[in-house]
């Protein structure tokens, strides 16, 4: 090879392992796609409560966070005025969002006594052609009530409180074909480090289309699809969700044999403790973002307390028997530990004998010119997508003590995915930078930073911090990239 050829080899050489080793640095070898902690169940009276209402042979569930309520379904026509009466036994005055996850009767039968009882601020909806007529009036009391109306579409996030993440996962733009079950709308939940996934009708087609979607489907509670019908809950869909807990919203003695015994079979091969509304009545599940409790009506759980009145029991107490999670005894360690034995002593090693002299590469000709390299800091993804779209800086009460009241929203508004590993959070002055791990913004997602401390997942993020960082009388979040570039600074 001539000396010129060796040269330009060696150069592309040096390059290709100076980028390698910064994005190692960077932590690419390792991006997370969902948290690695695990949750536990554990007694709490979290904001979050999140009730799977008995309604028959049909589907309602209510979500209640804060002053925020979500209604996904209404149940059957009959069970219109049984929706109305629990919302107001949970508080409910107003609804925010209400979804309408496909039109069967037995999904938004219920939807014209709430649209009369209660003021709603957002419809979404899976905007599927349908003749049915409660469909049809569904559609006129929203628009003669100038209700905002959304379709969903797969990859949107629903904006209700900046603490409360919902992914739509489903439908995707092009429907699968004509079908209401297979088209319905599959909304993620996520508060801190517990997601729920509620499923409508959703059946094998797209549960198959999710599992190569490349969203996150991880819940530790998942509301089982079309009533524990065998079509839906394959042990494929169940695996990649691993949900410790499933609730089946059914009507006893339905004429559909719901729910069918190879989805039961599914649930309990994977693990799933399984609640019932034909057998427990109404389900609450309550979080405080790092763990979950689960009461039922029919178990003596006074489920319509407000959160925060009264303290829940265990999981595993009087409340909830059915099916509990042992705990595993630790290993035992013995004390002594026993001494190892001590190792032969290894013979030294001859000498290595000396090595011949490697005489120096010849100079570069000075013909050839040699250019220079700087390699730019790692980025991977239009940076220029990512904003701040939402800051809290004065936590609600006392700072000190309510740390996780005061947070800084990111978003990704681009077309693509954004690293974000490396970008630094910080206030005006600087003093308490927050440095962000290998953290991947997904097109439409956004990620929560967090003052205090709690489980990192691909919604929340927490900087550690012991003291309130950001000035209640005005602030400025300032994000950089890994090279220090300004990307978006937000006041307030």
């Amino acid at each position: 090879m001539p000396p010129s050829a060796a040269y330009r080899a060696g150069a592309v050489a040096c390059i290709v392992v100076l980028v390698l080793s910064s994005l190692a640095a960077a932590g690419c070898t390792g991006i997370p796609g969902t948290s690695s902690g695990t949750t536990h169940q554990a007694a709490n009276d979290g904001r979050l409560s999140v009730y799977f209402l008995d309604v028959g042979q049909g589907d309602s569930e209510l979500l209640r966070f804060g002053d925020k309520t979500i209604l996904i379904d209404a149940g059957e026509t009959d069970q219109g005025d049984r929706v109305v009466a629990d919302l107001r036994k949970a508080g409910v005055s107003r609804i925010d969002l209400l979804v309408a996850t496909h039109p069967h009767s037995d999904h938004i039968g219920g939807m014209q006594a709430v649209l009369y009882a209660f003021p709603v601020g957002q419809v979404l909806d899976s905007a599927l052609p349908s003749t049915s007529p409660i469909y049809q009036q569904f559609l006129r009391t929203v628009d003669q009530k100038g209700i905002t109306y959304t379709v969903a579409e797969q990859g949107q996030t629903i904006d209700v409180d900046p603490s409360l993440r919902i992914l739509v996962l489903s439908p995707p733009e092009k429907r699968f074909g004509d079908d209401p079950n297979t088209n319905s709308i599959v909304l993620r939940v996520s508060y801190g480090s517990v997601n729920f996934l509620f499923t409508g009708d959703m059946g094998g087609e797209a549960e198959d289309a999710l599992l190569t979607s490349g969203y996150p489907l991880d819940a530790q509670i998942l509301k089982v699809g079309h009533h524990g019908s065998e079509y839906s809950s394959s042990e494929a869909f169940l695996a990649r969700v691993h949900p410790e807990a499933g609730v089946i919203e059914v009507g006893k003695d339905n004429p559909y044999g719901h729910p069918h015994q190879p989805t039961l079979r599914n649930l309990a091969n994977a693990g799933v403790t399984v609640y019932r509304t034909d057998l427990d009545g109404t389900v609450l599940v309550r979080s405080d973002g790092n763990a979950y409790s689960v009461v039922t009506e029919n178990n003596g759980g006074n489920i319509w307390v407000p959160a925060g009145a009264t303290t829940l029991a265990p999981v595993t107490g009087t409340e909830v028997t059915r099916e509990t999670i042992p705990t595993v005894p630790p290993l035992p360690v013995p004390s002594p530990l026993p001494t190892a034995p001590s190792l032969p002593t290894v013979p030294a090693m001859p000498a290595v004998p000396s090595l011949p002299t490697v005489p120096p590469l010849p100079a570069i000709p000075s013909n050839i010119s040699v250019p220079s390299v700087t390699l730019p800091p790692v980025q991977l993804g239009n940076a220029s997508s990512v904003y701040i779209s939402a800051i809290q800086f004065n936590a609600p009460g006392d700072d000190r003590q309510n740390l996780d009241g005061e947070w800084v929203r990111l978003g990704n508004r681009g077309e693509g995915p954004v690293l974000i590993a490396g970008w630094t959070l910080s206030d005006r002055t600087g003093s308490h930078p927050y440095v962000f791990p290998a953290v991947v913004l997904l097109p439409g997602s956004s990620v929560t930073v967090f003052t205090g401390s709690g489980t990192m997942n691909d919604t929340a993020l927490y900087m550690g911090e012991t003291v309130p960082v950001w000035g209640n009388s005005g602030d400025e979040a300032i994000l950089r990239d890994g090279a220090g570039v300004v990307i978006d600074r937000k006041t307030g």
